[in-house]
């Protein structure tokens, strides 16, 4: 075998790495969390994962990376965007043609190789590798939208289970507060309206509890989904979020997003690409291919090289050039729609957190405060017999309630927390966070 026949079966013959290794550094660089390879159909839980005591939210993240099959079925994309590198890289195979002597006509052989596919190959395995780049910062994108929607469903399911805890007080607080009227009712002391009004109260609030109780078991069902766990156990016992303080400025936020954003350097390696394709669409209008020709003549076989060129007069490619240009100018636009949405989406997501915190601050720090006060005044003035216990209860259900929309305020906090993360295009800085507690009511 020849050197020159060696070098071109070799570079015909390169394959680029076989697994999620890339993405998986991507993504680490950026969130922290790393990924998985398991078959399909299968559930796995990732290494140092328990779920006998409790699914906290890093949990339920890593097991969604490792397990949501939409994910996986993302990552499919890394062995098409494979193969086609792997394709750009052949070489054509030579053409062998043979004229069979029959009557005057003697023997002759030709073998033929398209020459051009020679200084094309690296061009096109540029190209494929462009595009295998961009899958793997596409799937990196899809890897931060996942966190995010874990991060989102675990607040939801914190919410829902707050509600639903805040709810059964509250359907006690109003039976009490309904068998209090009907007593003083029939004791002459309260007006019928009056105890008709406190047992309306009390139905409702038991509306309120059932319809509760159904959107935990939703909010439940949408994180098992996510985590891949439909056909799997899932654990009772979850941990709430803990609530961040993310104190930075949105001008330092837009500058790392557009220095860190997966989809962005997508964009902005499809422009590149796109003009390279250019350049490439020029090259193929020009064909050559070299070969030798062999023959018998009068008895003697003769053999020498031989050239075919495509003279590009009439065929210049001028199609495949156009598609290459219209191609090239959607691109460079699409750069701009990407870098103007991320740009939007850190500032809006920048202000959803900045007024989610000032909400959920003026909960925690003053309103619940005085109300936590009021009904320990009334339930000590209830023991000294200063107040009725009719005070007491309605004391702690306005309690109760301005509880249930402090926990509103805690799920958006979290919410907009984990959009402008994504938005941000990574793991951010924040201050230490306040302690998690338990979802269970």
């Amino acid at each position: 075998m020849t050197p020159g026949l060696c070098v071109i079966l070799l570079c015909g013959c390169q394959l680029p790495p076989a697994d999620h290794s890339r993405v998986r550094a991507s993504l680490e660089n950026r969130s922290g969390w790393t990924i998985g390879d398991i078959r399909a159909g299968e559930f796995t839980l990732p290494p140092g994962v328990q779920l006998k005591e409790g699914l906290t939210e890093e949990g339920a993240i890593r097991i969604a990376l490792w397990n949501n099959a939409a994910f996986q079925e993302t990552l499919a994309d890394l062995g098409i965007s494979r193969a086609d590198l792997v394709q750009a890289g052949m070489l054509p195979n030579p053409t062998l043609s043979m004229l069979v002597p029959w009557g005057a006509k003697g023997l002759e052989l030709t073998a033929k190789y398209p020459m051009e596919a020679l200084w094309l190959r690296p061009k096109r395995v540029a190209n494929a590798e462009s595009s295998y780049e961009q899958t793997v910062q596409r799937l990196t994108q899809a890897g931060l939208d996942l966190i995010r929607d874990v991060k989102l469903a675990c607040a939801d399911l914190a919410l829902a289970k707050e509600r639903l805890r805040s709810a059964e007080q509250t359907v006690s607080v109003s039976t009490n507060i309904a068998r209090l009227s009907k007593a003083r009712l029939d004791a002459g002391d309260a007006s019928e309206l009056e105890a008709n009004v406190a047992q309306i109260d009390a139905l409702q609030a038991q509306e309120l509890r059932a319809r509760a109780r159904h959107d935990e078991r939703i909010a439940t069902e949408r994180l098992r989904a996510l985590l891949g766990m439909g056909q799997q156990p899932f654990p009772v016992h979850i941990v709430a979020p803990a609530v961040v303080r993310v104190d930075l400025e949105v001008t330092g936020l837009v500058t790392n997003a557009l220095a860190l954003r997966p989809d962005l350097r997508a964009a902005e390696m499809a422009v590149e690409s796109g003009g390279k394709r250019i350049g490439l669409a020029r090259l193929e209008a020009f064909t050559l291919a070299a070969g030798v020709n062999a023959k018998d003549v009068n008895n003697q076989f003769l053999a020498g090289p031989t050239v075919d060129l495509a003279v590009p007069i009439v065929n210049q490619n001028q199609g495949g050039i156009a598609l290459a240009k219209a191609n090239f100018e959607k691109v460079s636009r699409h750069y701009y729609v990407v870098r103007d949405r991320i740009v939007l989406e850190v500032r809006e997501a920048h202000t959803r957190a900045a007024q989610a915190q000032e909400s959920h601050d003026h909960w925690r720090q003053q309103i619940l405060p005085p109300l936590e006060d009021a009904v320990r005044q009334s339930q000590k003035a209830y023991e000294a017999g200063d107040v009725s216990l009719l005070l007491t209860l309605e004391s702690s259900r306005r309690l109760e309630d301005a509880r249930a929309k402090s926990a509103l305020a805690r799920a958006d906090l979290h919410r907009a927390t984990a959009e402008l993360e994504r938005s941000a295009g990574g793991r951010l800085p924040q201050s230490q966070p306040s302690s998690a507690g338990n979802l269970n009511p």
